[in-house]
C-alpha cells in the first residue's frame, strides 16, 4: 500500500522494485487486497463480446469465483466454461482434455468466437494453450489468450487482451480496401455494455458522430474485423485501452485521443466538444443548457447545479483511477469534494497520481492499493458519512454505519446527461430539507 501524502505531488518513498516494475509492494499478509489477477481482467474484457464463448483451462474454482463476482457487479459473462483441472491433470498434463473441451463447445454452442484462456495453474505446469487451439479443428474462430495470473494484475489483463484482439483481427481478416467511415469513432477500453454505453452512443449520435465499434463491450466479430474503418479512436479508459489505441494507430494510422469518462454535465459537454475538435467538425455550443437553480435561502453559488446537502457530506471515493477522476469532477460541479480517495491501482510513474492530486484540495489523502485495516482507520479518522464506490466497500460501510452508493454496478447509469439525472437522484435521496 502507498499513501500519496496530502499536499505532495511526488511519490517519494517508493522502493527501487516499485519504481522499476511500476507496482506497489504488498505486505507479508494482506487482508482483502484491492486488486485481483490477470485472468479476471481478461474475462471482463471478453465477457460481453457477442456470440462468444470463454473456456478457461484451469481449476473450476477460478471460473466460479470470477463468474460470481462479475454476476454481483451486473456484468457476468453469459457463456464461460472451465476444463476443471484436477491433481492428475496438474501432474501429468491435460492437453487432450483441453482439445476435447474446445471441440465440445464448438459443436454444442457454435459461437462465432471461442476464447481459450490460460490461468495460473495451466501456466505453471507449462500447458501450451496456443498449440492446443491451433491443432484443434473448429468451425468457430478459436483464439488463445494468455491470462496467467502470476504474469500481471487485472488491469494488465484488460490491456493485453485488447491488444491481442487487435493483432488477431489486424490484416488477416480486415478488408483494408474499405476507407474509414466519415466522422465515425471507435470507443476503446469500454468494457461495460449496459446503460453507460448506450448513453455514450446516444450522446455522440446527437451531434452527428456514429459509434462504429466498441473494444470490447457488446462487440461482434464484424466489429473486431472492421476496427480500422473508424476515423478516430476514443480511449475512454486509459489503463484498458491506451495500448490498443496506440497499436491501431501503428497498424492503420488511425489517430486517437484519450478522454475521461464523461460523468456530469460539464464533463459531458467537454467530451463532445473535444471529440468534435479531433474530427475537425464544428464544435457544438452547449451554452444554452441551464443548470437547475439552487433552492432559496441557501449559500449555494448561482449557476451551480445543486444536490441538497451534498457539499456538507464527508465523502470518501473508492475505485479505479479512471472513474475516480470523473467522479471527482462530477462532485466539483456541485461544490462538493471527497475527504478521502481510495484507488484500486495507480502504477508508479503513471499520470493518474498527479492528475488526481491536481483535482483535490492539498489536505485530501489518497490511498493507493491500501489494506483493509488502513481503509477502515482512515474512514473513521475522516468521519466519513458517505462512501461512493463498489461492492467491495459495502461491508465496510455496513460495519461503520456509513451510507454507501455503488456506482460500479453494470446496471447503474452514470455517464452523460441522463447519467446526471440518475446520480442526482441517488446522491440526493433522503436529504430533502422537507424530510430531514
Amino acid at each position: 500500500m502507498f499513501i500519496l501524502p496530502a499536499g505532495m505531488n511526488n511519490t517519494s518513498g517508493n522502493t527501487m522494485e516499485e519504481i522499476l516494475t511500476g507496482r506497489q509492494k504488498m505486505p507479508p499478509a494482506a487482508q482483502i487486497p484491492r486488486g485481483t489477477c490477470k485472468l479476471f481482467g481478461a474475462i471482463k474484457a471478453l465477457g460481453t463480446i457477442r456470440k462468444s464463448t470463454i473456456l478457461v483451462h484451469g481449476p473450476k474454482g477460478c471460473v466460479y469465483h470470477i463468474n460470481y463476482i462479475l454476476g454481483m457487479r451486473g456484468d457476468r459473462p453469459s457463456e464461460i466454461y472451465t476444463t476443471s483441472l484436477d491433481e492428475h491433470d496438474v501432474i501429468f498434463g491435460a492437453e487432450q482434455k483441453l482439445k476435447d473441451a474446445i471441440s465440445y463447445l464448438d459443436s454444442m454452442l457454435s459461437p462465432d468466437l471461442l476464447f481459450v484462456l490460460s490461468c495460473c495453474s495451466s501456466g505453471i505446469i507449462g500447458e501450451d494453450v496456443d498449440h492446443a487451439v491451433n491443432n484443434t479443428e473448429t468451425r468457430s474462430r478459436a483464439i488463445a489468450i494468455d491470462a496467467g495470473g502470476f504474469e500481471g494484475d487485472f488491469h494488465d489483463g484488460y490491456s493485453e487482451t485488447l491488444c491481442q484482439l487487435v493483432r488477431e483481427f489486424a490484416t488477416e481478416t480486415s478488408d483494408l480496401s474499405l476507407s474509414p467511415a466519415e466522422r465515425s469513432v471507435n470507443l476503446i477500453g469500454m468494457l461495460r455494455s449496459g446503460p453507460d454505453l448506450a448513453e455514450l452512443r446516444r450522446m455522440l449520435g446527437s451531434i452527428g458522430i456514429p459509434v462504429h465499434a466498441v473494444l470490447t463491450a457488446a462487440a461482434s466479430i464484424r466489429d473486431l474485423e472492421d476496427l480500422h474503418r473508424a476515423a478516430l479512436n476514443i480511449v475512454v479508459c486509459e489503463p484498458a485501452g491506451l495500448a490498443a489505441a496506440m497499436l491501431l494507430e501503428e497498424l492503420y494510422g488511425t489517430p486517437y485521443i484519450v478522454e475521461e469518462i464523461p460523468i456530469g454535465c460539464r464533463s459531458s459537454i467537454r467530451f463532445l466538444q473535444q471529440v468534435a475538435a479531433a474530427l475537425g467538425i464544428p464544435i457544438p455550443d452547449f451554452a444554452g443548457i441551464p443548470y437547475p437553480d439552487a433552492p432559496p435561502n441557501t449559500s449555494h453559488s448561482p449557476g451551480i447545479p445543486f444536490i441538497w446537502g451534498l457539499n456538507d457530506r464527508r465523502i470518501a471515493l473508492a475505485g479505479g483511477p479512471t472513474r475516480s477522476i470523473s467522479m471527482i469532477r462530477f462532485l466539483a460541479e456541485y461544490e462538493a469534494a471527497p475527504r478521502l480517495v481510495i484507488l484500486d491501482f495507480a502504477p508508479v510513474g503513471s499520470p493518474f497520481r498527479e492528475k488526481i492530486r491536481s483535482l483535490l484540495h492539498p489536505s485530501v489523502e489518497i490511498l493507493i492499493e491500501p489494506e483493509y485495516e488502513t481503509i477502515m482507520e482512515k474512514l473513521q479518522d475522516e468521519k466519513v458519512d458517505l462512501l461512493i464506490g463498489g461492492l467491495l466497500e459495502q461491508p465496510m460501510a455496513q460495519v461503520l454505519g456509513i451510507e454507501h452508493i455503488d456506482i460500479m454496478h453494470g446496471s447503474r447509469k452514470t455517464v452523460g446527461f441522463s447519467g446526471v439525472k440518475e446520480l442526482e437522484l441517488v446522491l440526493g435521496a433522503g436529504h430533502d430539507p422537507d424530510t430531514t
